[in-house]
């Protein structure tokens, strides 16, 4: 086996334990984005739109949190104030296209809001993991 093949079979290791990690230790934003999500739309009646959004932006800044202590922990090489610069500018650009794939597959589709939610979050679960390391590293 060459050196290049076991480099990459160990990065391939690395990311998917990473991911895993990270989806993993997001389990409780989740479960809280979709009681709010729910609350605000069938309890509240908010528009779908705005409670998502809302949504976003509350459970993105607890998980700065748990992405710092528990996925990239030891990693602490950049200052607090860069880590959460760098959290909130990757975070918050995918929050945008989130949110933009989140209101198509709303107006496109039939399915339902929660469903299109855990939709929006496993399909961008990758490229958060990519750039938060690069953020955090």
């Amino acid at each position: 086996m060459s050196t290049k093949t076991f480099e990459g079979d160990l990065m391939v290791k690395e990311t998917l334990s990473g991911v895993s990690k990270m989806a993993l230790w997001g389990i409780p934003g989740y479960l809280l984005a979709f009681g709010l999500n729910y609350g605000f739309n069938d309890l509240l009646h908010w528009n779908v739109y705005l409670s998502y959004f809302l949504v976003s932006v509350i459970v993105t800044t607890l998980n700065f949190f748990i992405i710092d202590m528990i996925v990239f922990k030891g990693d602490k090489g950049k200052s607090l104030k860069v880590r959460i610069l760098g959290y909130l500018s990757v975070v918050y650009t995918s929050k945008m296209g989130e949110w933009l794939f989140y209101s198509a597959l709303i107006w496109a589709t039939a399915f339902h809001y929660l469903w299109v939610q855990l939709i929006t979050t496993f399909s961008f679960l990758v490229y958060k993991y990519f750039f938060l390391k690069k953020a955090f590293r």
